[in-house]
């Protein structure tokens, strides 16, 4: 029996893609902070029984928790924008003009990665929130953390912060929020609930966190240094926060975000994505399927190369403390629409430029196929094979859901320098 809730981290991200969110109660120090929760959750994979590729898709897509969007339409469809009705409630500060709608190609996968800070059923506030830009032909990605504490309009309710929308309407009224606050529309997603991070870093067996700067009053007292974090410290690490310095550890969690991708994309790790993905039982909300997430396995392999993934945020440079009026005292951040515009086309125009691929792929597929080859031989010696039995078929060659046979997937210069 799997004694261990996961999450697709690496694969849907690439992923993981990918989910993230942090949550720890009481690990943060809140200086001069508003009561409110910084709690974060971020997504896991746990360590389960061998498997083989060759899985029943069905029995595991009803096992799992997936929750439709409110409106039908093709989920990669850029042309679809929804509208924007007025608030329902008064704001305490003027309502912005939508931000203008981001150029994106077809062909440019648009991801948001969310962490709540509650267990289910309950939805509480996505205290992480990640959008991911993927662009499949040239093998890039682009990860964009934002602040929860952001101070946005919710289409439809008033002025709040961002990390409110998914709880106020769910995933629609989310993906609504992002459209108006910043011109972007994710066409899948994910959201992970807490606990399930520590589980993940225990199950790798620990991760080696090279730590910039000492926090001596949380956690145990983490000094400089390349530190060996379990889950619970791992976990602490990333889910602690000095007051309202949200940059510092939205910097923290991308470190640690990159030390599990790379986990999980070498060694073959990825062969147990069908016994990670039967293992959600209702835990992890998505609307990702098994075989699409099977697709992407290749797209995962090449973005784990060196440098492919670019990690940015929405810090300092576009936000500024405010005050919302009234007795509570409650600090908040306000968005510089321009600025942000900025960082958001600044990551998008970084994965639209090719770069060749290292050897490093190679590395990576060839440990992925003796995995599963493995697995495969595991699987025969514990299962009896009745004489009669097909003899068993060729590693699965899994194709890109981005190809289509017969077209070529060479990327064109036209456009680039």
């Amino acid at each position: 029996m799997l004694k261990h809730r996961n999450f697709l981290l690496a694969v849907l991200i690439l992923s993981g893609m990918i989910v993230f969110g942090l949550a720890l109660q009481g690990c943060q120090i809140e200086d001069g902070a508003p009561a409110f929760d910084d709690n974060l959750n971020w997504l896991t994979v746990i360590e389960t029984p061998p498997t083989i590729f060759e899985t029943n898709f069905d029995q595991i897509q009803d096992q799992t928790e997936r929750e439709p969007t409110a409106q039908e339409f093709d989920q990669d469809d850029q042309s679809f924008w929804p509208s924007f009705p007025p608030p329902a409630i008064q704001p305490a500060t003027p309502i912005p003009p939508p931000l203008e709608r981001l150029e994106i190609d077809d062909h440019i996968l648009v991801w948001v990665l969310l962490g709540t800070d509650t267990e289910p059923p309950f939805s509480g506030k996505t205290q992480a929130i990640h959008l991911v830009f993927i662009n499949p032909r040239f093998s890039k990605a682009s990860l964009i953390s934002i602040p929860g504490d952001l101070y946005v309009y919710i289409p439809g309710f008033t002025m709040q912060r961002l990390s409110t929308a998914y709880a106020i309407g769910g995933i629609e009224t989310l993906r609504t929020t992002l459209a108006y606050n910043f011109g972007v529309l994710p066409s899948r997603f994910v959201l992970a609930h807490p606990g399930d991070f520590q589980w993940l870093v225990d199950d790798i067996n620990g991760i080696e966190v090279t730590v910039f700067q000492p926090i001596p009053h949380a956690c145990g007292g983490i000094p400089a240094g390349v530190i060996p974090m379990d889950g619970t410290l791992a976990l602490c690490y990333a889910s602690y926060r000095d007051g309202m310095d949200e940059i510092s550890r939205m910097q923290r969690q991308q470190q640690l975000l990159q030390l599990i991708f790379h986990n999980l994309t070498h060694n073959g790790n990825l062969a147990k994505l069908p016994t990670l993905f039967a293992s959600y039982q209702g835990w992890i909300k998505t609307d990702f399927s098994l075989p699409e997430l099977m697709g992407f396995i290749p797209l995962a392999l090449r973005l784990a190369d060196p440098d492919r993934i670019g990690y940015f945020l929405i810090g300092w440079d576009q936000i500024s403390l405010w005050e919302v009026p009234g007795y509570s005292q409650a600090m908040v951040f306000l968005p510089d629409q321009e600025a942000i515009k900025y960082v958001l086309e600044t990551a998008l125009s970084t994965i639209l430029i090719p770069s060749p691929l290292t050897n490093q792929f190679q590395t990576l597929e060839a440990q992925l196929i003796a995995a599963q080859q493995a697995t495969a031989i595991s699987f025969q010696q514990s299962t009896p094979i009745p004489p009669d039995a097909p003899t068993p078929s060729e590693p699965l060659e899994l194709t890109p859901p981005w190809e289509t046979p017969g077209v070529s997937a060479t990327p064109t210069t036209l456009g680039y320098p």
